[in-house]
């Protein structure tokens, strides 16, 4: 199933060490903006409570899991990327609905063979159960991106870097930011770069 979704999206990196406090304490500020999008601390604290409950339900040997800021980092990865992919298919005038969403779950579902295999999936790449349907979401306009630039010249073998240009340059137009207590943004990789010192940790 990795095979199906990996490479979807690119900026959700590992890295970890404890939860920060002050992720809770200010879970009302503004973790991140895109454009006009606000992307609050709490909702961030909520996807890191989610991931850390649900690892206990999965065997994680062998899985490099981030904590702390780099799973902080982690999480409002996929609040910002998602933001920019709705907001670049948008001006594409590209839209997914819903029955789309729920399909291509219960495709991956079936693709993966159970319940079971899908969570220890979600677990492996820190997605919370409750952000599953936005990692969908996401994974379904990546698709839909994939086919316009296709259709448009792009030679297939190129055709994500042309994405990543698309998203990249949404993101240059609308301007990202990050609170410095979650790190940083990198706008050439898509990705919120954590705090120095995070790294990951092995699952046991």
């Amino acid at each position: 199933m990795k095979r199906i979704i990996s490479g979807v999206i690119g900026a959700l990196v590992v890295a970890g060490a404890g939860v920060g406090l002050w992720l809770f304490l200010d879970s009302a500020a503004s973790a991140a903006t895109v454009g006009k999008t606000k992307i609050s601390a709490s909702q961030v604290a909520g996807s890191v409570s989610a991931v850390l409950s649900e690892r206990k339900t999965v065997s994680t040997s062998g899985m490099q899991l981030g904590v702390g800021a780099a799973l902080a980092a982690q999480e409002l990865d996929l609040y910002i990327i998602s933001a920019l992919y709705a907001d670049t298919a948008a001006s594409q005038n590209i839209s997914v609905t819903q029955t789309q969403i729920d399909a291509e779950a219960a495709s991956i579902l079936k693709q993966a063979g159970s319940a079971a295999a899908l969570k220890s999936f979600e677990v492996s790449r820190e997605i919370a159960a409750k952000d599953f349907p936005l990692f969908v979401k996401t994974y379904l306009l990546n698709q839909d991106l994939t086919a316009l630039v296709i259709k448009k010249g792009t030679a297939s073998a190129s055709a994500a870097s042309a994405v990543g240009l698309l998203v990249s340059a949404q993101g240059s137009k609308e301007g990202v930011k990050v609170d410095k207590k979650f790190g940083t943004w990198d706008a050439i990789n898509l990705a919120v770069v954590a705090p120095t010192g995070s790294t990951p940790t092995a699952g046991n």
